[in-house]
């Protein structure tokens, strides 16, 4: 698979993450409507955590510098918080510490995700030299 993530170049997955951004916080800002695939309990939670899995892969590609990882997982949890902030101007949507908790898991899943496959990846490298 990450054979193919190489056919995009690092300025379009910043245009891809920054489109995945704006379709979330719309998302985040209008009002919810029910949907029969999220009617389970948490569901809300589970989107919070696919969604910031997939930003947190996406800023990845963007900017896959090493040290550009803890800066790239503040920022994401900033836009989190933020979501949660404006949410509460809304009136029709609620301020949740839970949504904040679980943008966290999904930017950690991610984290610990790649670095499984990077650790993962160089152990073959090594045992085919």
């Amino acid at each position: 698979m990450s054979k193919y993530l190489h056919l995009l170049s690092k300025n379009q997955f910043k245009v891809i993450f920054f489109i995945t951004v704006i379709v979330i916080l719309y998302k985040a800002l209008t009002p919810s409507g029910e949907d029969p695939f999220l009617n389970f309990y948490h569901a809300d939670k589970v989107v919070h955590v696919f969604a910031f899995f997939v930003l947190s892969f996406l800023l990845n590609r963007s900017s896959s510098n090493i040290s550009k990882r803890i800066r790239n997982m503040l920022s994401l949890l900033a836009f989190g918080i933020l979501i949660e902030i404006l949410q509460s101007f809304t009136g029709y949507r609620d301020v949740s510490l839970g949504d904040v908790l679980a943008d966290l898991l999904g930017i950690l899943l991610f984290q610990a995700t790649y670095s499984t496959l990077k650790f993962w990846q160089l152990s073959r490298r090594k045992k085919r030299l």
